[in-house]
Protein backbone atom coordinates (compact mmCIF):
# COMPACT_ATOMS: atom_id res chain seq x y z
CA UNK A 1 0.00 0.00 0.00
CA UNK A 2 1.28 3.25 -0.89
CA UNK A 3 2.47 5.71 2.14
CA UNK A 4 -0.18 8.07 3.02
CA UNK A 5 0.55 11.65 4.29
CA UNK A 6 -2.67 13.51 5.99
CA UNK A 7 -2.37 17.32 5.78
CA UNK A 8 -4.18 17.94 8.75
CA UNK A 9 -4.59 14.68 10.30
CA UNK A 10 -8.34 14.46 11.84
CA UNK A 11 -9.93 16.34 9.12
CA UNK A 12 -12.23 14.32 6.21
CA UNK A 13 -10.86 13.69 2.93
CA UNK A 14 -11.75 12.51 -0.43
CA UNK A 15 -12.66 9.22 -0.59
CA UNK A 16 -9.33 7.15 -2.07
CA UNK A 17 -8.31 3.49 -2.69
CA UNK A 18 -5.51 1.21 -3.77
CA UNK A 19 -5.02 -2.07 -5.93
CA UNK A 20 -1.88 -2.50 -6.27
CA UNK A 21 0.02 0.31 -8.62
CA UNK A 22 -4.03 1.90 -8.84
CA UNK A 23 -4.40 4.82 -6.61
CA UNK A 24 -8.12 5.79 -6.64
CA UNK A 25 -9.11 9.43 -5.55
CA UNK A 26 -12.75 10.82 -6.23
CA UNK A 27 -12.96 8.50 -8.78
CA UNK A 28 -9.80 9.56 -10.59
CA UNK A 29 -7.82 6.56 -11.30
CA UNK A 30 -3.85 6.67 -11.55
CA UNK A 31 -2.21 4.00 -12.82
CA UNK A 32 1.13 4.44 -11.08
CA UNK A 33 3.07 1.45 -12.71
CA UNK A 34 2.25 3.33 -16.28
CA UNK A 35 3.24 6.38 -15.20
CA UNK A 36 6.38 5.69 -13.92
CA UNK A 37 9.23 7.49 -15.55
CA UNK A 38 13.35 8.27 -14.91
CA UNK A 39 12.28 10.98 -12.68
CA UNK A 40 9.80 11.12 -10.08
CA UNK A 41 6.39 11.61 -11.22
CA UNK A 42 3.94 14.52 -9.82
CA UNK A 43 0.22 14.14 -10.46
CA UNK A 44 -2.34 16.45 -8.74
CA UNK A 45 -5.96 15.47 -7.86
CA UNK A 46 -8.08 18.69 -7.69
CA UNK A 47 -11.94 19.12 -6.92
CA UNK A 48 -13.52 21.70 -8.40
CA UNK A 49 -17.43 22.38 -9.26
CA UNK A 50 -17.46 19.20 -12.11
CA UNK A 51 -16.17 17.18 -9.70
CA UNK A 52 -12.36 15.58 -8.94
CA UNK A 53 -10.11 16.02 -12.23
CA UNK A 54 -5.94 15.56 -12.32
CA UNK A 55 -4.60 18.88 -12.58
CA UNK A 56 -6.87 21.81 -13.49
CA UNK A 57 -8.05 24.45 -11.54
CA UNK A 58 -9.46 23.77 -7.75
CA UNK A 59 -8.99 22.74 -3.79
CA UNK A 60 -6.29 20.04 -4.37
CA UNK A 61 -7.36 16.78 -2.99
CA UNK A 62 -4.37 14.70 -3.48
CA UNK A 63 -0.59 14.84 -4.52
CA UNK A 64 0.64 11.12 -5.91
CA UNK A 65 4.39 11.37 -6.11
CA UNK A 66 5.72 8.90 -8.09
CA UNK A 67 9.12 7.30 -7.41
CA UNK A 68 11.45 7.43 -10.75
CA UNK A 69 12.24 3.88 -12.42
CA UNK A 70 15.05 1.96 -10.54
CA UNK A 71 17.08 -0.25 -13.09
CA UNK A 72 19.46 -3.20 -12.59
CA UNK A 73 22.33 -3.72 -14.91
CA UNK A 74 23.10 -7.34 -16.09
CA UNK A 75 25.84 -9.35 -18.02
CA UNK A 76 24.72 -8.95 -21.61
CA UNK A 77 25.70 -11.28 -24.84
CA UNK A 78 29.59 -10.12 -26.32
CA UNK A 79 29.44 -7.66 -29.09
CA UNK A 80 30.69 -7.79 -32.92
CA UNK A 81 34.42 -7.73 -30.74
CA UNK A 82 33.91 -10.20 -28.39
CA UNK A 83 33.49 -7.40 -25.98
CA UNK A 84 30.97 -8.05 -23.06
CA UNK A 85 27.83 -5.66 -22.50
CA UNK A 86 25.61 -4.97 -20.14
CA UNK A 87 21.65 -4.63 -20.21
CA UNK A 88 19.39 -2.54 -18.32
CA UNK A 89 16.17 -3.54 -17.23
CA UNK A 90 13.90 -1.57 -15.22
CA UNK A 91 12.57 -2.96 -11.88
CA UNK A 92 9.05 -3.34 -11.70
CA UNK A 93 7.18 -0.56 -9.53
CA UNK A 94 6.68 -1.37 -6.03
CA UNK A 95 3.46 0.21 -4.96
CA UNK A 96 5.06 0.89 -1.62
CA UNK A 97 7.31 3.49 -2.35
CA UNK A 98 4.07 5.65 -3.86
CA UNK A 99 3.62 8.75 -1.50
CA UNK A 100 -0.08 9.98 -1.67
CA UNK A 101 -1.03 13.04 0.24
CA UNK A 102 -4.65 13.66 1.16
CA UNK A 103 -5.76 17.23 1.46
CA UNK A 104 -8.77 18.14 3.67
CA UNK A 105 -12.29 18.22 1.74
CA UNK A 106 -14.27 20.83 2.69
CA UNK A 107 -17.89 19.62 4.39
Amino acid sequence: MPQITLKQPGQPVADFAFSGALVTVSGVAIDCAARQSDSLVTVEIRGNKTGATEGGNGAYLAQIDIPAKRYITTAGPDDAQGKPTSIQEAIPLDPNAVQVTLWPTVG
